[in-house]
C-alpha cells in the first residue's frame, strides 16, 4: 500500500495520532538518514514510524547497520511495515516502552523519532520523551534525532537532562509542512558511564 493511502486511512482511524497533513517527504527522509550517518549510528531505533516513509529510506542502508528496530503503535501500520520491510525488526508497541528494548550495554543507539510530540496529549508525549531519554542516556555515544513542523528555532521538547544539548541539523522546505531536523546529543565529555 502506498504511503499516501495508508496515511489517509490512519487519519480516518485516529486523526489525533497523525502529526501532519501528509507523510514525510523523500527530502525529509533523506535529511534524516543523512543525520543518522553523521556519526557511527550503532543500533538504529525508529519510533512512530507510521506508514514507513522514513523507514523506507533507513532500510536502504540497513545492511550497513548493526540493527534496525522500528516501533509503531498502530497495529495496521505495524503489520504493513512488517510486510514491507522484512529486514527491519518491527515491534507493535508504544514509544513509551522504547527504554525496555534489550540492547547490549556498550552499544550506541541512534533513536529516530517521528512522534508528533507537539500535538500529542502532554502527559503521553512526556512519557514517550522520558523513555527516549532513558534509552539514550544509558547507552554510550547515543543520540536522538527528532523533526518538527514548528518554527525552525523551537526545540522539539524541553526538560532535557544536564549534559545534553540540541543541535539544529537542517530545515527541509520540500515537505508538507516544512520540517526542521534536530539532534539531541551529549555535551562532549559528559557521559558518566552509569547504567
Amino acid at each position: 500500500m502506498k504511503h499516501g493511502l495508508a496515511f489517509a486511512l490512519g487519519c480516518l482511524r485516529d486523526p489525533r495520532r497523525m502529526g501532519a497533513v501528509a507523510p514525510a517527504s523523500r527530502a525529509l527522509a533523506r535529511a534524516i538518514v543523512s543525520e543518522v550517518w553523521r556519526s557511527q549510528p550503532g543500533v538504529v531505533v525508529e519510533v512512530g514510524a507510521g506508514t514507513g516513509a522514513i523507514t523506507q529510506e533507513l532500510v536502504t542502508t540497513a545492511a550497513a547497520l548493526e540493527r534496525l528496530v522500528v516501533i509503531e503503535r498502530d497495529p495496521d501500520f505495524a503489520r504493513m511495515l512488517h510486510s514491507a520491510y522484512p529486514r527491519a525488526e518491527v515491534l507493535n508497541r508504544c514509544a513509551s516502552q522504547v527504554d525496555q528494548l534489550a540492547i547490549e550495554t556498550d552499544a550506541s543507539v541512534t533513536l529516530v523519532s517521528s512522534l508528533p510530540l507537539l500535538s500529542m496529549p502532554r502527559d503521553e508525549a512526556r512519557q514517550c520523551v522520558d523513555a527516549m531519554l532513558a534509552l539514550i542516556d544509558r547507552q554510550p555515544a547515543s543520540r536522538l534525532i527528532q523533526y518538527t513542523y514548528a518554527a525552525p528555532h523551537w526545540r522539539p521538547f524541553h526538560g532535557i537532562p544536564p549534559g545534553w544539548q540540541w543541535r539544529r541539523s537542517t530545515s527541509v522546505w520540500a515537505n508538507l509542512p516544512p520540517a526542521t531536523v534536530w539532534a539531541l546529543e551529549r555535551v562532549p565529555g559528559s557521559f558518566n558511564g552509569v547504567h
